[in-house]
């Protein structure tokens, strides 16, 4: 079993897998991993390409539906849900997915003039990927919260341990690399602050004097990448101050570990990550 909503522009979610009585689902195409596209170039008197590039290409979702009922009112009725090259969301779920993808509405085509009047819906998806519905939050700092509800004592218990280093584990479970937002937190004046996936060696370092109060937004998520800082209410570009050995982390398959180091009051940052795990196929 399976269910598929589509939330239009205005906000309005219209589910055509339990509205038996107007719409039944027939078919769904683009549910898997879209194309690849392979780019080679021909090397003279040499048998085969060479190898260049690849990318993956945007999705398409058609989903092909059969009228019930009041035929000629339900048509009509997709119509205004889904004006042409107007924006949606698909959300989709399964036994062991439950993800959502941004697409546009590139057509809408119908024969109505057959006994089962049926319509398909094409919808392109610039962003190829699915994203899970749920957000993976992590915090990275020196001191670890140790202080969980219920609260009962009758031993001396810690509230906070505090690591010589920092460390946090954050696994992604999907089917590629993605992005994530970290937001650092700064409390005390630090410098020279770099944060390191350990797991592949990259980091994204700042060559800037931070003061209390700073607060840094990092986005590595594809087609959104960038840095600010907001202080005193202020938002401020910090892209001329990110280190030139920076790379902008994606989360590889598997456990990635990520820990930080700075000049000044390394107990005073905090660092958290949200992340969308990402899923070729359902």
């Amino acid at each position: 079993m399976f269910c598929l909503k589509i939330e239009n522009a205005r906000g309005e979610i219209f589910e055509l897998t339990h509205d038996t009585k107007n719409y039944a689902i027939v078919h769904v195409d683009g549910l898997t991993p879209p194309k690849s596209l392979i780019n080679t170039s021909v090397g003279g008197g040499m048998d085969g390409t060479f190898y260049n590039s690849a990318r993956v290409d945007q999705r398409n979702i058609v989903l092909t539906v059969v009228f019930n009922g009041d035929i000629e009112g339900n048509r009509q009725r997709l119509y205004k849900m889904f004006p042409q090259k107007s924006p949606c969301i698909i959300y989709f779920s399964n036994a062991n997915r439950n993800v959502k993808i941004t697409g546009y509405v590139e057509a809408m085509e119908a024969d109505l003039f057959v006994q089962r009047e049926q319509m398909q819906i094409s919808l392109i998806c610039p962003r190829p990927f699915w994203e899970s519905l749920e957000v993976l939050y992590h915090e990275l700092s020196r001191i670890t919260k140790l202080f969980e509800f219920p609260f009962a004592i009758s031993t001396p218990i810690p509230f906070s341990e505090i690591l010589s280093t920092p460390l946090c584990t954050i696994k992604n479970d999907g089917d590629v690399e993605c992005g994530c937002v970290i937001t650092v937190e700064i409390s005390n004046a630090v410098s020279d602050l770099k944060i390191y996936n350990m797991t592949t060696g990259e980091l994204f370092g700042f060559d800037y004097n931070f003061i209390a109060g700073d607060e840094v937004t990092i986005s590595t998520v594809s087609g959104k990448m960038g840095v600010s800082m907001k202080r005193s209410g202020e938002t401020i570009n910090m892209l001329n101050y990110v280190t030139s050995d920076s790379s902008w982390f994606r989360l590889a398959l598997g456990d990635n570990d990520f820990t930080f180091r700075s000049k000044g009051g390394a107990d005073d940052v905090r660092i958290k990550f949200a992340t969308s795990i990402l899923y070729g196929g359902v």
